[in-house]
């Protein structure tokens, strides 16, 4: 935190850009995590039993009861990832398009609750597809390219995390939909661990950068991009002179 009483030094500065980050992935973290479980709590308490099918369908559910938390997570949620910045330009845009499609997740209701009229809004789907689609593109193709700036002993770790993490954001939400096309159940247990799974990608995330220090080491100069390997490095000490 950057002290009120005297300059700031390009040390507070830094630390207060890895601050600012490092809120920006813990407050997706949370309300992520919140989202399915508070609205299981709610209905649970309120009507003794979860009788939706998905967590979309508290869009509507109850009179709209929990529609403003439903609406103001997601926008929350795009509006973090809109802001925040990758890595790389395609990680950027990936993150983007999460951002935008959480957005319009929100905001175009799926007319899936059970007191709804049909049909169900088919571009609710497909901005979720596209959530979950380029996060699922982050763990797989953007992810791993800070992996080397790991010690040793983690590199391991971490890729298979990734790895695992990325699988379960294509096969969750997948599941999910096929279950809701031929009207099976489960689906809001589908969603809910696809929603958690998102979460806990950005908390690992946080990790790896914390172990890495790559954030404070990109605000130093101290990286460089490694066209062999497509991955970043560290950079080679500048001469003396």
């Amino acid at each position: 935190m950057l002290h009120p009483l005297k300059a700031p030094t390009a040390e507070d500065l830094r630390k207060n850009m890895l601050g600012t980050y490092y809120l920006l992935r813990m407050g997706i973290v949370v309300i992520a995590a919140a989202l399915p479980t508070t609205v299981l709590i709610y209905t649970f308490v309120n009507h003794g039993g979860l009788e939706q099918g998905s967590i979309s369908a508290f869009y509507g559910a109850y009179g709209g009861a929990m529609r403003d938390w439903f609406v103001g997570s997601l926008s929350a949620i795009g509006a973090f990832l809109i802001l925040y910045k990758g890595f790389s330009f395609k990680e950027d845009m990936a993150l983007n398009v999460a951002g935008v499609s959480s957005v319009l997740i929100a905001m175009i209701p799926c007319e899936c609750w059970t007191t709804a009229p049909p049909p169900q809004s088919w571009l609710h789907t497909v901005f979720a597809v596209l959530f979950f689609g380029s996060m699922a593109y982050v763990c797989f193709a953007c992810a791993l390219k800070t992996i080397d700036l790991l010690p040793e002993k983690d590199q391991k770790r971490f890729r298979r995390k990734y790895k695992w993490i990325g699988s379960a954001l294509v096969a969750s939400p997948g599941t999910a939909l096929v279950l809701d096309t031929f009207g099976g159940r489960f689906v809001f247990a589908f969603e809910a661990v696809g929603v958690w799974v998102f979460a806990f990608y950005w908390f690992t995330k946080t990790q790896e950068y914390q172990i890495s220090s790559a954030e404070y080491e990109a605000l130093q100069g101290h990286l460089r991009y490694d066209e062999t390997t497509r991955t970043l490095r560290h950079a080679p000490p500048a001469p003396q002179v």
